[in-house]
């Protein structure tokens, strides 16, 4: 049927309404957001919310009321919790409205964009390349290449014509079509993927999986540690039988005070929340800079990223083109073509193209898109070809890459092609061939002219490329221009090593390997060439992001390690990418890179802090329970170091700018500082009963006393340590933390238990700090990072 005769009419009004009402349109499916309520009951219920709680239960029981202080930071972490959830939540729905998708369709003859929801079965949508497949149906009119490796897992091309079917979920490379609806919502073959790009979903987190194991072990041996410890105070109270111990008012309620001290300090209270709430925030943050993040733990990644590979057209450069002129090549064909020979070819092979990408509107503009010649074939751009091809009823014709059209006599041409190239131009070849055969050409081509086509860089280029360079990240641009064009505008655009690029277009899979980490430009490649350079990159222990726009770039931004898509880019490129930048310029990805620096590094500092507790009192614990001793601590002394010294400082470092690129495994980088602080405590607290024994008969109370000043101290000293370097605020929370600490020891002593110490205990105190300062100071000289 030619193109000219086929009018698509679709469906009339009564249809729309009658599937409406019989409920055949395209229902969305529940959003994957959480619910108000499974927020608040996910962060409420928490296993050691639990253990507190019943905790808090027992203390209540026996009148304890001041070792209650617990309860309310666990109230506060979890109530902060909450709040920055519900905040990210919203921000993240409020951007989303922003990139909701909308699709063309056809009714009662009239082309309307709806939004994709309301489609009804048997509506007439109209496709163009870069779509989303949103519905199951089958081809009604025209040609198109389709990529289904989200259905089939394979990303090789596959071509629809009239009668074959579509599946919801794949995605359009090239060509134009209208696609009756065979199947809506839950109907269709795979639900579609537009809901992904509204979904705070959680990826694999190195961060909170640490934390999480870590936690599953502590919660695995705190009860049984607890009712050990309350077991041991029963031991030593002198009485034979339990009842009678747990019916002494007095008795009962020190055994549950020392188990309630024990547990609550092996409770790493407010680690996840504060890993969680931080990386709400870094969203928020990130929404005011118009970064929609669709994948929340995507932002960890990003700490560990050293190289951004960037797409040229539409990110590098503002994705607008425009054709500045041609050049008429009369030695390489027998045809003899005038100005207006060239526009008349072109602009007939534009109509019968009908592509919409940068590259085809920018021919539009310049040689108009009119029927002045009829088109029997037309094979549409794509990337693996390089090319477009139209037969017409006297001869056939290419417009493309001239190294890939003109290969074998590209050397004839490439004097021009490459001093066009040198001044930044992309080069199309408009060639004559032969005839076409399996969406090629074949036989020989005869070069007729080159367009000359002008990119236009980003002002923000030159500023967002310094910025990964002063981090430490290297910056390659992969792109399928001519290298040496791709070469100039990265040059103009300040990337580091422009110099350094090469053409892929001859360069087989096996010497892949070897040229990916290389060179820094590469020219003529392939979506699936793009997809192996990073997976080579990847290969040698890099962290990737990728960047880009186009359909062409979706295989590599599935296989990089964080993805990024620009909000104008296609639907299937923002639907699979971690991460949309929302006014399409990535000069906002460097600060992204930050946040996610800040994360990782600063929770590796918070962690020390919270972690040094928890360890220090199951050792201890552990320790006492073999000598027989009892847990010399309660909830109320233990707020100190949890307020103070942990929570608050936790909370400041936990969002302090922070641009160092983090190394290492995490849990060896904590469990680094945490194993030498812990043993320091219990060192300390160990010498207290050695000189109490040996020397000077202490009291419980002076034990006690001696004790928790002397563990502050030294956790006092971990969070200098972490703190490190300094700057304004960072010492204004160290020395805030010293001076609550004096204060809470001194003239809020009797509500933390703090006793009189004689003039022997005081002076070995002030030996055990002393001495604990010496030998925290030489282990981070010696041994610490």
């Amino acid at each position: 049927m030619a193109k000219q005769n086929y009018e698509p009419f679709g469906l009339d009004i009564e249809t729309i309404n009658q599937r409406y009402s019989e409920g055949k349109y395209n229902q969305k499916r529940e959003s994957n957001t959480r619910t108000n309520w499974q927020i608040i009951s996910s962060n409420l219920f928490t296993y050691f919310n639990m253990i507190l709680a019943l905790i808090g239960i027992l203390l209540i029981s026996v009148k304890s009321y001041t070792n209650l202080w617990f309860l309310v930071i666990a109230i506060i972490n979890t109530s902060i919790a909450i709040f920055q959830e519900f905040r990210a939540r919203a921000m993240i729905q409020s951007l989303s409205l922003i990139t909701e998708n909308t699709i063309m369709v056809v009714r009662q003859g009239l082309f309307v964009e709806i939004d994709v929801d309301k489609i009804v079965l048997g509506d007439l949508i109209s496709y163009s390349a870069g779509k989303q497949i949103v519905t199951d149906g089958i081809v009604e009119y025209g040609e198109m290449t389709v990529n289904e490796s989200n259905i089939t897992g394979e990303s090789r091309s596959i071509v629809k014509s009239a009668g074959d079917t579509l599946y919801s979920g794949s995605f359009v490379i090239s060509g134009k079509a209208f696609v009756h609806v065979s199947a809506v919502g839950k109907d269709n073959y795979i639900d579609t993927l537009q809901h992904q790009a509204k979904t705070l979903s959680k990826p694999q987190s190195v961060i909170l999986n640490t934390l999480r194991k870590i936690l599953k072990v502590i919660g695995i041996i705190i009860i049984p540690l607890g009712l050990m410890t309350f077991f041991n105070v029963y031991q030593k109270s002198g009485y034979d039988y339990l009842p009678d111990f747990i019916a002494d008012p007095d008795s009962f309620n020190l055994g549950v005070r020392k188990m309630a001290g024990a547990m609550v300090a092996m409770v790493p209270s407010g680690l996840v929340l504060l890993t969680t709430g931080t990386f709400a925030v870094s969203v928020l943050k990130l929404a005011k800079k118009k970064t929609l993040v669709q994948e929340l733990y995507s932002i960890e990644t990003l700490a560990r990223v050293d190289t951004v590979c960037l797409d040229k057209t539409g990110t590098i450069t503002d994705g607008t083109m425009t054709v500045s002129g041609f050049e008429i090549l009369p030695d390489f064909c027998e045809t003899e073509y005038s100005d207006e020979d060239i526009i008349l070819v072109i602009s007939s092979m534009n109509q019968a193209l009908d592509d919409n990408n940068q590259t085809a509107k920018a021919l539009k503009d310049y040689f108009q898109s009119e029927h002045l010649m009829v088109a029997k074939r037309t094979i549409p751009f794509q990337s693996k070809n390089k090319y477009s091809l139209v037969a017409f009823e006297d001869r056939t014709y290419a417009i493309g890459a001239p190294e890939i059209i003109y290969r074998g006599q590209y050397t004839k041409i490439k004097p021009q092609v490459s001093e066009h190239a040198k001044n930044g131009k992309r080069v199309l070849l408009l060639a004559e061939v032969d005839s076409i055969r399996n969406d090629r050409f074949t036989g020989s081509a005869r070069a007729v002219a080159l367009i000359l086509i002008n990119d236009t860089v980003r002002e923000s280029a030159k500023n967002t490329i310094q910025s990964f360079t002063d981090q430490g990240v290297v910056v390659k641009v992969i792109s399928g221009d001519n290298a040496l064009t791709v070469s100039e505008v990265a040059n103009r655009a300040g990337v580091p090593n422009a110099d350094k690029y090469i053409s892929m277009d001859s360069i087989k899979n096996k010497n892949l390997a070897a040229i990916a980490n290389e060179y820094t430009i590469f020219g003529r490649v392939t979506p699936d060439q793009k997809k192996a350079l990073i997976k080579h990159i990847q290969e040698e222990e890099h962290k990737v992001c990728m960047i880009g726009d186009g359909v062409n770039d979706i295989l590599a931004l599935k296989q990089a390690d964080v993805s990024v898509s620009m909000a104008s880019g296609t639907d299937a490129t923002r639907n699979i990418s971690h991460m949309v930048l929302m006014e399409n310029d990535f000069e906002t990805l460097p600060e992204v890179v930050k946040e996610g620096r800040q994360i990782v590094c600063n929770m590796e500092n918070a962690s020390v802090l919270y972690l040094t507790k928890t360890l220090y009192t199951i050792l201890l614990t552990f320790i006492l329970l073999m000598t027989s001793r009892i847990y010399p601590f309660e909830p109320i002394q233990m707020f100190v170091i949890e307020t103070f010294i942990v929570g608050i400082p936790t909370l400041v470092l936990a969002l302090e700018p922070n641009n160092r690129m983090f190394k290492g495994k995490f849990f060896l980088n904590i469990m680094r500082n945490v194993v030498p602080g812990a043993l320091f405590i219990i060192a300390n607290l160990l010498a207290v009963y050695l000189f109490s024994d040996a020397f000077y008969g202490l009291v419980d109370a002076e034990i006690s006393t001696i004790g928790i000043i002397a563990a502050t101290f030294a956790y006092w000293l971990i969070l200098v340590h972490a703190s490190k370097p300094f700057n304004k605020l960072r010492l204004i929370m160290v020395v805030f933390a010293f001076v609550t600490a004096t204060i809470c020891f001194t003239l809020l002593r009797g509500l933390f238990q703090i006793t009189t110490l004689s003039l022997p205990a005081v002076l070995y105190m002030m030996l055990l700090m002393e001495t604990t300062y010496i030998g925290m100071k030489f282990y981070h000289s010696r041994f610490s990072k």
